[in-house]
């Protein structure tokens, strides 16, 4: 099926300026120096709802979690708290919140160790309720080693150690750098284009390309005709200013990468507040907003460092039945330095990448006689999961474009602005005795940079319900 994967950028002419000030060389680094090994880092706090992570966190606040979630199961880190002889994999700045937790939750820490700078409300218990040795938890105060919720060791860690201990990490001296960074990110100047979505890289130099939350919404798939490496990475700057610091992020497919090239992408969020991951393809690189609560509701997973202001990693009650589980945290720490040639002053406005838009248009006819039918009712689906045909249910749907539309007195109505792109159409009512027809989906039907600018228009007819026959003469009577 043909689908809309991208965008294209035009060149801008832009006016001479005099005494232009010179451009200065920017060698920021790695964004992510001073997390100590932490692939997911998080200021405030977090909420390990669903599902697992495979390396350590670093917490600055309060932790709560749900009915199961994983730490470390591949690695527990390199962070090694004063005293100990193992690294730490969960690092916890504040308290457990034990009653804001899924009441039958279990966090299992695979091999390392577990702190936690405020442990009222909490203790460590490494003997069970025969006095036995055992691997260590972390339950309620007051609570015994079975009960839930609570947090598990896969090894026997002396409880004084687990806390009380504070200010193991200078969470907030670390996120107000993070959040400079993400600005001075931010000012880099944008040195690569997009050409229907594919994406060509440099090596030997930092890779930039500055989108606004709607166009990174835009675009379905980001082909990569370069690999990332660590001499020629790729950062991403998404700016959200439009949309008040907020962004619900549908990520796009992203083809020709994988998770081994994961350490060399950066997405760069410098003034996000409020960052939603609804659906999408699993995210290769490292998702960098300092200054923003990240949820992520997304079953795909992410592949790469996550530097947060605070965290939802999954709903609390994430079961079969009810919303929807977050995927995995796999561990590629970010693993490039970055420079550019910032330009002082205030970051320049935007390219505008805008995208085509066109209507579809219906027109709605009596089949037999022609004449337009009013009160026939559409629903709008785009083509997004990659599959042929219209799917609205599943774990995997089209898009759904509210609101609906219902033709008028001329039999018309119309879905106006849509991207380039495919969609269909989902008949649900229909006019006073005519009849749904028996598949009420019909398309697909393509926007095009071709045909965007006149719209496409549907022509779809109705039938008429068999009328009833009027009742005949009555019979005679019979002598």
């Amino acid at each position: 099926m043909t689908r809309f994967s991208g965008f294209l950028i035009a060149g801008l002419a832009m006016p001479l300026a005099l005494a232009a000030p010179a451009a200065a060389q920017s060698d920021i680094g790695n964004p992510m120096a001073g997390n100590n090994g932490f692939p997911v880092v998080v200021e405030q706090d977090a909420l390990l709802g669903s599902t697992e992570m495979e390396g350590p966190a670093a917490i600055g606040g309060d932790l709560r979690f749900g009915a199961g979630y994983n730490v470390a199961i591949h690695t527990p880190g390199s962070y090694v708290a004063p005293g100990d002889d193992a690294p730490t994999a969960l690092l916890v700045g504040g308290g457990v919140d034990f009653p804001g937790s899924d009441p039958s939750g279990v966090l299992r820490v695979t091999d390392g160790q577990v702190k936690i700078g405020d442990t009222s409300g909490a203790q460590a218990l490494n003997r069970d309720a025969n006095n036995a040795a055992v691997n260590t938890r972390v339950v309620a105060d007051g609570a015994g080693y079975d009960s839930v919720p609570r947090i598990e060791l896969t090894n026997s860690q002396a409880p004084g150690s687990v806390g009380p201990q504070p200010g193991l990490m200078d969470f907030g001296s670390l996120f107000a750098t993070y959040r400079e960074r993400a600005q001075e990110i931010a000012g880099c100047p944008q040195n690569v284009d997009l050409n229907g979505g594919r994406i060509s890289l440099e090596d030997g130099r930092t890779n930039v390309l500055h989108v606004t939350g709607e166009q990174l919404n835009d675009l379905d798939e980001l082909t990569f005709l370069d690999r990332p490496t660590s001499s020629g990475p790729l950062v991403i700057v998404v700016d959200t200013t439009a949309t008040g610091g907020t962004h619900e992020w549908d990520i796009p497919n992203m083809a020709g990468v994988s998770g081994e090239d994961a350490p060399y992408i950066l997405w760069d969020f410098p003034d996000a507040s409020d960052i939603t991951i609804t659906s999408g393809d699993s995210l290769e690189g490292t998702i960098y907003a300092p200054g923003a609560h990240l949820t992520d509701l997304d079953p795909a997973n992410i592949e790469g460092d996550i530097a947060v202001q605070s965290l939802t990693a999954g709903p609390i009650d994430g079961t079969a039945g009810g919303p929807a589980n977050a995927g995995e945290i796999h561990y590629f720490p970010f693993d490039a330095e970055l420079d550019c040639d910032a330009k002082p002053g205030p970051r320049p406005p935007l390219p505008d990448f805008s995208l085509p838009r066109g209507d579809l248009d219906i027109r709605k006819t009596d089949a037999t006689t022609g004449r337009p039918l009013a009160g026939a009712e559409f629903e709008l689906w785009r083509e997004t999961n990659r599959t042929d045909g219209l799917q609205t249910g599943g774990a995997d749907p089209d898009r759904y474009l509210a609101p609906d539309c219902v033709t008028d007195s001329r039999g018309r109505c119309s879905f106006t602005s849509k991207l380039i792109g495919t969609y269909y159409l989902r008949e649900t009512a229909v006019p006073d005795g005519y009849r749904l027809p028996r598949d009420p989906v019909s398309g697909p039907y393509s926007i095009t940079r071709d045909n965007a600018e006149q719209g496409v228009t549907v022509e779809l007819s109705n039938r008429r319900l068999p009328q009833p026959n009027p009742p005949g003469p009555p019979p005679p009577d019979k002598d």
